[in-house]
């Protein structure tokens, strides 16, 4: 398996943003560290659930040797609520880990499917995606924890003109997570 380790930034313009406080012209997430830290920004007290996931600044793109990337990202701090996962806005297809409930979830459009899968996630860890491209034209989704693999809750038949973007997640004030380069 070739992998290349993924590049990005996050980009505080492609949010996804689903709160009750949405149309507010605040931005709910605050970036630093060269766009490479988002930390979680209540608007008003109670701007909780869901989580305001904010996306890569680009998306994933396998070149012809390539089968597989990576990416690696860090829990600054949590208050529990947490996801990390890869969507394409253009299909509704998205797929993440739940570090506050060890829950893995597919998401298409309005229907959700979620399951128990790996382990929660806690101020500190470190967690990797493993996005791997088989021969059978099958994108398998890997997660690590701490650099131990917890498995591979996902496996779907790639598109080719699918744009699956990484995301993160951030529910409560001063959740962060950082990415690690």
């Amino acid at each position: 398996m070739t992998t290349q380790e993924l590049k990005f930034k996050w980009n505080i313009n492609n949010l996804i943003d689903k709160t009750r406080f949405s149309k507010e012209e605040e931005k709910p997430i605050e970036l630093s560290n060269g766009d490479l830290t988002a930390t979680r920004k209540e608007r008003v007290r109670g701007d909780d659930p869901p989580p305001v996931r904010i996306l890569a600044d680009n998306y994933i793109s396998f070149d012809n040797n390539q089968t597989s990337v990576e990416w690696t990202v860090q829990v600054g701090f949590t208050h529990g609520f947490i996801e990390v996962g890869i969507t394409d806005p253009s299909s509704n297809k998205t797929y993440l880990f739940k570090g506050f409930k060890n829950e893995a979830q597919e998401e298409d459009g309005q229907n959700l499917k979620s399951f128990q899968f790996g382990e929660t996630f806690t101020t500190g860890d470190k967690i990797k995606i493993v996005l791997e491209l088989t021969a059978s034209k099958t994108l398998a989704l890997h997660l690590y924890k701490n650099n131990s693999l917890l498995g591979t809750p996902f496996e779907t038949q790639f598109n080719e003109n699918s744009k699956y973007y990484p995301f993160v997640g951030l529910n409560d004030n001063g959740d962060q997570i950082t990415i690690v380069v």
